[in-house]
């Protein structure tokens, strides 16, 4: 297995028996990875059978994430079985009887379900802590919690000052395996103080000032005005499709991230949108000579409406959403983590700035794109009124 430094982080904090292992850092550092090759480790390696439960937030994040990372650490080394994986109940059995099991924070009959010998939850700051603490009593052995420190949580204030609880601090140096892109992608952001403190350097940041607000649901409606909206990204920054559904009259926006993905040619997107077929769909305005390829292999998509016409445009933009209830998808993995952290900016000495941080922002804006040029008219004098459809 190719191990990092988080690993060894790991493994050291696990030699000490604690009962918890507190695992939080900034991105790419390993966290997840490394824990899963830990408690795989671990299990192949038990006389007796045990079982090993990993736990985050939704099932859809569990799929993107943790199951798909433990399937790529036993692929690498020729140990994926097929035949020990069950799909329905997403357990793994090892050879030896041990399982490996995967579960959603939002499935009662799990969380105060049967007990189990180790637990991992995945991303911690996104779990409430009373799960955690129902979770927390069935578990045998030792519990490990990973996560991006944005804010203080349950973590803090109950798990880290207990003295059988060991805190580790990981980063993306600790992990050898990233690209020179992703490095130069990651520095980059070194001037937001805050984004850097949490994500450069893994320590305790103090996310305030959140931009949108939002409720997780399980699927879009059936009925409402339907519009998708399109970011153009390639190489570094990905290429963001939302399709939105809106009840007009309640003021309810209905968002499912469709596609997020770096590398997609103008033929790739239209691909994506190709099932939407007569649904009209805005895209980045900036970007004509796309919007016309896509348009022309079949495609109803317009530019989007640049809006008020000042300086201040995206801020009039965001101020004239935040007017609409936000509702996204459970799998609309992406989206949920850019509403989770686009904030407003702040200058050197902490103080709040009139606009947002220029991170975070692709799915939001390809939906800001297709809500605002759909549902907002520029009347005669400049002003804005929303459109009754």
């Amino acid at each position: 297995m190719k191990l990092t430094k988080t690993f060894y982080k790991l493994k050291g904090a696990f030699d000490c028996h604690p009962r918890y292992i507190d695992s939080g850092g900034g991105t790419r550092s390993g966290k997840t990875f490394s824990t899963l090759q830990m408690l795989y480790l671990l299990a192949i390696g038990d006389k007796t059978p045990t079982i090993t439960s990993v736990v985050s937030e939704t099932l859809p994040h569990l799929k993107r994430g943790a199951i798909r990372d433990f399937k790529t650490i036993l692929s690498e080394d020729n140990l994926w079985d097929e035949n020990a994986w069950s799909r329905t109940d997403c357990i793994y059995t090892l050879p030896n009887g041990s399982v490996i099991e995967f579960f959603s924070a939002e499935n009662p009959s799990k969380i105060h379900g049967s007990a189990r010998d180790r637990l991992f939850v995945n991303e911690a700051v996104n779990i409430d802590w009373e799960t955690f603490r129902q979770l927390d009593i069935r578990t045998r052995q030792f519990v490990i919690c990973d996560y991006n420190p944005t804010h203080s949580f349950w973590m803090h204030q109950y798990i880290a000052p207990r003295d059988n609880c060991i805190t580790i601090n990981s980063t993306y140096l600790d992990n050898p395996f990233l690209s020179k892109e992703q490095i130069e992608a990651i520095e980059s952001n070194r001037k937001d103080r805050n984004w850097w403190r949490v994500y450069g350097e893994g320590q305790v940041g103090e996310l305030e000032g959140v931009i949108y607000q939002f409720e997780q649901i399980d699927r879009l409606p059936d009925e409402g005005v339907e519009v998708l909206g399109v970011d153009f990204g390639f190489t570094n920054d990905p290429t963001a499709i939302v399709h939105c559904k809106v009840d007009t009259g309640r003021r309810i926006v209905y968002a499912e991230e469709i596609c997020y993905r770096t590398q997609m040619l103008n033929a790739d997107i239209a691909k994506a949108l190709a099932p939407y077929r007569g649904v009209e769909v805005y895209a980045d305005c900036a970007e004509p000579k796309s919007i016309e390829e896509i348009r022309r292999a079949g495609v109803n998509i317009r530019p989007s409406d640049k809006g008020a016409p000042t300086k201040d445009r995206l801020l009039f933009q965001i101020q004239w959403l935040q007017g609409w209830e936000l509702k996204v998808t459970k799998q609309s993995l992406n989206l949920i983590k850019e509403l989770r952290n686009y904030t407003w900016a702040k200058d050197s000495s902490g103080n709040t700035l009139n606009h947002p941080i220029d991170v975070y922002n692709h799915a939001i804006d390809a939906a800001r794109y297709a809500l605002f040029t759909k549902f907002a008219n520029r009347a005669n004098q400049g002003k804005y009124s929303v459109s009754v459809l």
